[in-house]
């Protein structure tokens, strides 16, 4: 019993703990068909170019700049760093200044990022830490974190969960 309460908290952290924020309407998002993929090979956690690849190596160099950027801003609860980082916090989003606190989510500490990839103007990062949840204590996930270009920037996917 105890087992299974632990999982299904620790899904409700990937899913919406991590990143909490109110729900608003958003216009339908499309789907961008899956590209080349490509990576630096002396950076950790990459994913080897595919053939054929059309992703510039600063363009990987740049997003994983930028991920590292927001998840050091999370493990540091700095709010206005997550918020500038945010897909929807951008001029026109959905996501105000006001909501911002919900951006921190649960504690986070001993953030790693794994993986990085792109495909098209998505950006795929694999990032694991160590979440506080309530009194189970400091707890290992993996999660996989969305990341869109946006104007030739990298945002932080947000998510509405």
């Amino acid at each position: 019993m105890l087992e299974a309460k632990k999982t299904s908290l620790l899904s409700l952290v990937l899913v919406g703990g991590l990143l909490a924020v109110p729900a608003q309407s958003e216009a339908p998002k499309t789907e961008t068909p899956p590209a080349a993929q490509a990576a630096i090979p002396e950076q950790p956690g990459t994913v080897p170019p595919a053939a054929g690849s059309t992703v510039p190596p600063e363009q990987l160099k740049v997003l994983r700049e930028r991920v590292e950027r927001y998840w050091e801003a999370r493990q540091s609860r700095d709010v206005k760093t997550l918020y500038e980082l945010e897909s929807a916090a951008r001029p026109g989003g959905w996501l105000k200044l006001e909501h911002a606190m919900a951006l921190q989510g649960l504690p986070v500490r001993k953030a790693k990022i794994d993986e990085v990839r792109i495909e098209g103007e998505k950006g795929i990062t694999r990032v694991s830490a160590e979440v506080m949840i309530g009194t189970i204590g400091w707890t290992k996930q993996t999660i996989t974190d969305p990341w869109v270009l946006l104007e030739g920037q990298w945002y932080h996917e947000t998510s509405r969960d």
